[in-house]
């Protein structure tokens, strides 16, 4: 392998599933936004030889947003659509993203403390914390998974309605990158 792949299958590993779940935050539909990652990382390939990028995370999530209102466009949403999609994800380099979901997500965590009920509390922490799925919850409670399923819907409710400045778009990726 040569060092121009390894750099390549480095990235493409690290940061395929972050730009995944941004695409389909955005688009909601999984065959959509695995083709434009696709497409992102072949021209990012395709580039990598004739430019140099300083900070290739926030040039990919740049590309992704990019295609992203490209193909919303093409489902024939209007300008005005495309730029409020655009309001909400701003340029941003790696530092000030970093900030910001950081500073969201603290917000979250703290929301989640203040207004979940304890068994509910725990659930969420289990899930967007420790990444455990349902099934795991469930056995270490000692609760059934449509229960924890219950107590996730409720937490998520709960969250969408307190926490100040986040739509259910930057809510959703928030937790992915949790």
């Amino acid at each position: 392998m040569t060092g121009k792949e390894k750099n390549f299958d480095n990235l493409y590993q690290k940061h395929w599933s972050e730009l995944y779940a941004f695409a389909y935050n955005i688009i909601r539909d999984r065959a959509i936004a695995e083709d434009i990652i696709q497409e992102i990382f072949i021209d990012y390939w395709d580039r990598m030889d004739l430019v140099s990028i300083e900070l290739p995370r926030a040039y990919l999530f740049q590309a992704v947003r990019n295609q992203c209102a490209k193909a919303l466009k093409k489902r024939t949403f209007n300008e005005v659509q495309i730029e409020n999609i655009a309001a909400l994800i701003p340029e941003l380099d790696e530092v000030e993203f970093d900030e910001i979901k950081n500073r969201l997500l603290s917000e979250i965590e703290q929301t989640a403390s203040s207004v979940l009920l304890a068994k509910c509390l725990t659930v969420f922490k289990l899930r967007f914390y420790e990444q455990l799925s349902y099934q795991e919850i469930a056995l270490e409670l000692n609760i059934s998974q449509s229960t924890v399923e219950n107590q996730i819907n409720k937490a998520l409710k709960l969250l969408r309605g307190n926490t100040r400045y986040i739509t259910n778009t930057h809510f959703s990726f928030l937790l992915s990158l949790v």
